[in-house]
């Protein structure tokens, strides 16, 4: 069976930087370039053909960084029915290569020291490369295009909020303080047709007639409000076009999100069963849901629960060095946009849901931080929603108590102390030049030891 060959480039806008290299770590073919277009890729997959009969290769690993999207177009190339069969494309963490290039020593970086970096990384760690029995489906890619874009328009919304906020307080506090909870219509309309005191004032005198949805008796606070008020008197005239302007933009965008959420849970190639499975948790809705499975697409390709929280970065990660112990955080090595709807699902949790709400007041009175506590809960959620998928069952915490009574084991306080298999060769003793800590540890073991021996020798008398 013939050697796979190693492809790797490092991509800039518009054209990559190409270095071909065998599994020894031989260079085959030094850098070279190539643009990204038609001829630059027709020309890339004419040397494809070429190096597979050249060398006589079973299969090339195509490998790219990750740097946002650029990479994209260039391995789209291995999907082209003439290379498809024997070229297998992959895109690395940039993280991975960062760490590579500290790991080589590399003096100096440029776009084809990254290329040879990345081959050499791959030759590295071959197992790592193997053929995937999983495909990304390029609906799902595309629906995720569209997520992405609604996590912008609603930063930008959150950005829009904020700086409005900052300029009523300042110059219209009275206004602020009666601000309707979730900037409903009425309330941004009121900015937008008026945006000063004295307008805002005799418009709320006469009950906002311009205005629709006005909640009964608001127009009769705000005009109070402004009467007994420390706002600004007169409202300078650039400071109402500016809460003018940030009032349509964020009315704006709430329309633009509404719209385009709608479009995402009713075109997304997600299975509306599932939707449906996922939003019997109180907290979750569509949107969420849609997401959440936009990103899992089949969760079948996931081992088990463990395997899915790790996928997406939200499983513990403990360090420990020498005689440190350090506290376990949150891995973050997966796509962080999952984790941030993870972590508004476990916000809303709290609110919507008993169980969820009690294993996150048993962390914080363990002493963990909210936003541990959150952590946990996110944990807790991305392996329940594994469950639920995978029984095709609602949600019950029931089950989940169930699973860890389960998983508890009665015995496990009485399990005799195990010798630590790195021992093997000699065991701990006293006589080294311990730090403090490492000393209170080993004679806590030696300890523990003795008692078990003379409860051994108590029951070996009684028998």
């Amino acid at each position: 069976m013939s050697s796979p060959l190693i492809l790797t480039f490092d991509v800039s806008k518009g054209y990559g930087d190409f270095v071909l290299m065998n599994i020894g770590k031989h260079v085959l073919e030094d850098r070279f370039r190539l643009d990204d277009n038609a001829e630059g890729h027709r020309l890339l997959k004419q040397q494809m053909r070429a190096w597979k009969k050249q060398y006589k290769a079973d299969r090339i690993i195509y490998v790219a960084e990750s740097s946002g999207g650029y990479e994209d177009n260039w391995l789209r190339v291995a999907q082209d029915k003439l290379v498809s069969e024997f070229v297998e494309a992959y895109r690395l963490n940039a993280k991975i290569i960062y760490h590579e290039y500290e790991a080589q020593r590399r003096k100096s970086i440029d776009d084809g020291v990254s290329a040879l970096t990345i081959a050499e990384h791959v030759a590295k760690n071959l197992e790592n490369f193997a053929p995937k029995a999983f495909k990304e489906d390029p609906e799902y890619k595309a629906a995720r295009s569209l997520v992405r874009h609604l996590v912008s328009l609603e930063n930008d919304c959150t950005g829009h909020k904020n700086a409005l906020l900052k300029i009523l307080y300042q110059y219209l506090p009275s206004v602020e303080a009666c601000k309707a909870a979730g900037w409903a219509n009425y309330f941004l309309d009121m900015l937008i047709f008026y945006g000063s005191r004295k307008s805002i004032q005799l418009a709320a005198a006469k009950g906002f007639k311009r205005l629709s949805r006005v909640p009964k008796g608001k127009a009769e606070e705000i005009a109070e409000a402004l009467k007994n008020g420390i706002d600004v008197q007169d409202t300078p005239d650039f400071v109402v076009a500016t809460i003018q302007s940030k009032a349509r933009q964020i009315k704006y965008l709430k329309e633009e999100i509404k719209t385009l959420e709608k479009m995402l849970c009713s075109s997304a190639p997600v299975d509306t069963g599932q939707v449906d499975l996922l939003c019997s948790l109180k907290g979750m809705g569509r949107v969420t849901a849609t997401t959440l499975l936009l990103f899992i697409e089949d969760f079948n390709r996931f081992d088990d629960a463990a395997h899915i929280s790790s996928f997406f970065g939200v499983q513990p990660r403990i360090k420990k060095s020498g005689d440190g112990a350090y506290k376990p955080k949150m891995s973050k090595q997966g796509n962080g946009l999952v984790r941030r709807e993870l972590y508004l699902l476990a916000f809303r949790c709290l609110d919507n849901d008993s169980y969820l709400r009690s294993i996150y007041a048993k962390h914080r009175q363990k002493g963990k931080s909210h936003d541990s506590a959150l952590g946990v809960l996110m944990h807790k959620l991305i392996r329940m929603i594994y469950g639920m998928l995978k029984n095709n069952s609602p949600y019950d915490p029931g089950v989940d108590q169930l699973n860890q009574q389960e998983t508890k084991s009665p015995e496990a306080n009485l399990e005799p102390v195990k010798e630590d298999p790195a021992r093997r060769f000699q065991s701990e003793g006293l006589n080294a030049p311990l730090s403090r800590r490492q000393k209170k540890k080993r004679q806590e073991i030696q300890k523990s030891y003795e008692l078990q021996a003379t409860a051994g020798d108590a029951k070996a008398e009684s028998s």
